[in-house]
């Protein structure tokens, strides 16, 4: 016969129902994963959007510082270039006489270094900036490069002073829009309070630079040029406009700063020389001051109103430049806070995800390690345990073994601990089930000797009958009902064999001494009824042993019968029989049947070597 299923081949129901198992605790061991790992990539992911935020509003609030300081430079930039303004409309209103005076020559040279900072510090602006500040910071720069035409304009043509003020407040103008975009990105609304507040001052005190230089330049030449008088009048005009937009827009203290800063005696002195000048102008070219109070008397009007003015203008600079120190200081605060922001967040969220992380792995622990002890005890009680106390209870039909369990060693209280007592008193009722089957089994192969015995001590008086009467008969008819009467005796006790076989007996007909092989299928040919269909092909000078000469005869009996009953009567049936180089003989009987499919073939070498309970079918 050949060897039962290899591994891979055909599995046995034990083996696929253990591979189940651990393909299930496989998958509860992803959902605990799932279960530790969504929260924590939930928790991950609304975390860095959180430190997102703040890094994103640390980075614009360092913009914004970027911007201020850059705000910084184009006031002082536009502040010199509205003193060198006042200076060429001077000259101008002097007649352009001599070379180029020297308070003229050092505002070039403190305007020039205004505009190299304002260069330098553009450098830092990048593509990272919105396109406004972009457009706004190129027309700064395009206004820096066009002061060599201001200058050329002033100094090497016939342009009245009014045209050259005007051109350089257009341009100081074109500064101040980048200043209104410093708070741009920031939802701080005092930041944007303060940049709006300094928008309007510094539009407020470049109005009253062109009062400046406009009424300095009539005074120098003794009258208005066309046009100047109005523009005056307007300059004046658009300056309280801007000095309420400051008001309004300023807290209650900057606007009292402003209260308290821009007042004196030459405040009052300019503001009375300015509307004196513009009463007497009617809108004409005529210009009449009257000096205020002076130790000297030999001060003129030009210089009387320049001095006064540039002291309110100085004050209101002032003002100015406490701003936009302000709007610094608030830029920085900002950026430090952000920053400061940015980094407790990651701080915190990276606490408070270890700390969620620790927590999830306990709670993990205490489930994993449970269910894995469960698993473990349950495969060996279902793998070993328990087929092993099955084996011994079914050799010794249940006597001599304890039904005492030892308990999975998962000692928790909850349901993971319910489940595994739970399995406990499974294992109990296993064992209790397989003794009472055992016990069972025992009594019906007690029936089973019983019937055996009872069954061959009538057979053989039955067999020794017939043996007297074959002993006496002579008429060949009788003589051969006779002979099936015998063989069917013989079938029969080869039948109450059987129930020793199944009970697990050995048989009452022992020997002592080894037999020879071929007398041993001699014996096992005398007991079938077609024994003449049998041909013999045994390799001589083999014994059996004579403990196995009652089995060996017993076997090769049934299946030579099997041989003969399963082929057709008038085909040979063979036994051949021959020594193995292990020891062993190898026994063939070959008969002439219908045959076996591989499957069937293989299906009953499976059985041969995985033998069933006693049933019908054994």
């Amino acid at each position: 016969m050949q060897d039962g299923p290899k591994d891979g081949e055909q599995r046995r129901p034990a083996d696929r129902k253990t591979s189940r198992f651990a393909l299930r605790n496989w998958r509860v061991s992803w959902r605990l994963i799932a279960l530790i790992a969504i929260p924590t990539v939930t928790a991950m992911y609304f975390g860095g959007l959180r430190i997102d935020e703040a890094v994103h509003s640390a980075e614009t609030y360092q913009q914004v510082e970027r911007l201020a300081n850059l705000g910084n430079a184009v006031t002082h930039l536009a502040n010199a270039m509205e003193d060198e303004s006042n200076a060429l409309a001077g000259y101008i209103a002097a007649g352009r006489r001599g070379p180029l005076p020297p308070d003229v020559a050092r505002q070039y040279m403190i305007t020039n270094a205004a505009a190299r900072q304002v260069t330098t510090l553009a450098s830092g602006i990048g593509s990272s900036y919105s396109s406004q500040v972009q457009g706004d910071l190129s027309a700064v720069l395009d206004r820096i490069k066009d002061l060599p035409y201001y200058r050329s304009e002033a100094t090497a043509t016939h342009a009245p002073a009014l045209t050259i003020i005007q051109h350089y407040s257009d341009a100081v103008a074109g500064l101040f829009t980048l200043d209104d975009q410093i708070s741009e990105g920031s939802s701080d609304t005092t930041l944007a309070s303060d940049v709006r507040a300094l928008g309007a001052l510094s539009r407020d005190e470049d109005q009253a630079t062109q009062q400046r230089g406009i009424l300095y330049a009539a005074l120098v030449a003794g009258s208005f040029q066309p046009n100047a008088a109005l523009a005056l009048t307007n300059a004046y005009a658009s300056q309280q406009a801007e000095l309420g937009e400051f008001q309004s827009a300023a807290s209650i203290g900057e606007a009292q700063v402003y209260q308290d800063t821009v007042v004196g005696p030459a405040v009052d002195d300019a503001n009375a020389m300015e509307q004196q000048a513009i009463a007497s102008s009617g809108n004409g070219t005529s210009v009449s001051v009257m000096l205020p109070m002076s130790p000297s008397k030999t001060t003129s009007a030009a210089t009387a109103w320049d001095a006064d003015m540039s002291v309110t203008i100085s004050d209101i600079r002032s003002v100015e430049q406490g701003l936009v120190n302000q709007v610094i200081a608030r830029s920085q605060a900002l950026q430090a806070t952000a920053t400061r922001t940015a980094a407790e967040t990651g701080v915190l969220v990276l606490l408070v995800l270890i700390i969620v992380l620790l927590i999830t792995i306990v709670v993990a622990r205490s489930m994993v390690l449970p269910l894995r002890k469960l698993r473990t005890g349950a495969l060996e009680v279902a793998g070993l345990r328990l087929p092993e106390a099955v084996r011994r209870m079914s050799e010794t039909d249940g006597e001599g073994v304890s039904l005492d369990v030892e308990p999975i060693d998962v000692d928790s209280s909850d349901e993971i601990g319910e489940v595994a007592r739970a399995f406990d008193q499974v294992h109990r009722e296993a064992l209790r089930l397989a003794a009472n089957e055992a016990a069972l089994r025992g009594n019906v192969n007690a029936m089973f000797v019983n019937l055996s015995r009872r069954s061959q001590s009538l057979v053989e008086r039955q067999i020794r009958l017939i043996d007297d009467l074959e002993q006496g008969e002579q008429d060949p008819e009788r003589l051969a009902s006779l002979f099936q009467m015998d063989h069917l005796a013989t079938r029969m006790r080869r039948n109450s064999e059987n129930l020793l076989v199944l009970a697990g007996h050995d048989e009452s007909r022992r020997w002592n001494q080894p037999v020879a092989l071929v007398d041993v299928l001699r014996a096992a040919l005398s007991e079938i009824e077609q024994y003449e269909r049998v041909t013999l092909n045994v390799q001589p000078g083999i014994s059996v042993r004579g403990q196995a000469v009652s089995d060996v005869v017993h076997l090769t009996a049934e299946l030579v019968e099997n041989a003969t009953s399963f082929s057709a009567a008038d085909t040979p049936v063979t036994i051949a029989g021959h020594l193995l180089g292990s020891g062993g003989v190898l026994l063939e009987i070959t008969d002439q049947g219908v045959g076996m499919s591989a499957e069937e073939m293989a299906h009953a070498n499976w059985r041969l070597d995985n033998p069933p309970v006693v049933d019908v079918a054994v």
